[in-house]
């Protein structure tokens, strides 16, 4: 008798979780990029995209290296205090790691880190459960840039609509979102599909470190305080 091919629920508890070895060679990857790199850099991602940070890692792949990761083992890896720290006040670092953020390993100056962050962004589409930037309000009438087959996925993400001679027709003006709205996973898919990309990915930095100074990047200029 053949196999069933139907999805089996797989426990939580069989999923494969880090092990202590990928969590070590973790913090040995951090500690061994002190060696090669001069300046240490927190920062704070916003609306992440895999793709667009794997583009940042091939771009600056000559002169830096960027860690995402566990935050409690990043800290471990960097020093939480001053007697584990693994450079003069690099400890100071370990309170911005948090949230979703990563450390920055670079050569460069603070100059060109600057100058390349600052163009580090882009428009995406944003997701469930984010907060609507843009409203997204639908006259009634034909749909001509969605096929017919279409018909159903429209209708069951709340869209009151008619096939007329194979055309999709939209029944009645139709608000989607408005700002300030949090995006439910339809909204947010009609978003996608009326190609609004109303979010931005971007990478703040928080802080930097540099022959034994840490100090706080201010998120509204170049000016930076020490770090505490």
């Amino acid at each position: 008798m053949p196999k069933s091919k139907r999805s089996k629920i797989v426990p939580l508890t069989k999923t494969q979780a880090k092990t202590r070895d990928d969590k070590d060679k973790l913090m040995e990857r951090i500690r061994a990029a002190l060696e090669d790199y001069n300046d240490v850099y927190t920062f704070e991602l916003h609306n992440i995209r895999t793709n667009i940070l794997q583009q940042i890692r091939e771009e600056r792949s000559a002169d830096s290296r960027l860690f995402l990761g566990n935050n409690k083992l990043m800290r471990i890896a960097i020093g939480r205090d001053e007697e584990s720290a693994q450079k003069p006040n690099l400890h100071k670092l370990a309170p911005f790691l948090t949230g979703l953020c990563g450390l920055l390993f670079t050569n460069l100056s603070k100059k060109e880190v600057k100058d390349y962050f600052g163009t580090v962004g882009a428009p995406v589409y944003a997701r469930t459960g984010q907060t609507a930037t843009e409203s997204l309000v639908l006259k009634a009438g034909p749909l001509p840039q969605f096929p017919h087959s279409m018909f159903d996925h429209l209708a069951k993400l709340g869209l009151p609509i008619k096939l007329d001679r194979g055309v999709i027709v939209l029944l009645q003006d139709t608000t989607v979102c408005e700002p300030g709205d949090t995006l439910s996973a339809e909204a947010a898919q009609l978003l996608k599909l009326f190609g609004m990309q109303s979010a931005e990915f971007k990478i703040d930095l928080t802080a930097h470190w540099s022959n034994g100074v840490a100090k706080k990047v201010s998120s509204s200029s170049s000016t930076k305080d020490e770090a505490k």
